[in-house]
């Protein structure tokens, strides 16, 4: 499977979070991205990436969705649901208790 640069990607999702925007790019067939969301200041500067928590299989984020003030709500295809700190890009397990399939 090819690896490909996130930036080569076409947007998905934008979230609006204050002086951050948080970006869900879409990761086509035949290709392993699976550090797929990023978030940006006002100049569109890159503050962060998300880290591959699964570097082992292609696992790339599908969906984020606003949480609190403090953080947003991801999601990759093998149903692994994450917290993910705005200001950091620092990721919690939401669904600990559950298996992923």
């Amino acid at each position: 499977m090819e690896r490909i640069n996130v930036k080569k990607l076409e947007v998905k999702t934008e979230l609006d979070c204050g002086i951050f925007t948080i970006k869900l790019y879409i990761v086509p067939l035949r290709f392993k991205c699976n550090r797929n969301i990023t978030c940006e200041n006002e100049q569109g500067k890159t503050i962060w990436q998300v880290e591959d928590i699964s570097p082992s299989s292609d696992a790339p984020f599908i969906e984020i969705k606003p949480f609190d003030n403090e953080k947003i709500m991801a999601y990759n295809w093998i149903g692994m649901y994450y917290y993910i700190y705005i200001q950091t890009g620092k990721l919690d397990f939401v669904n600990e208790n559950r298996r992923p399939w």
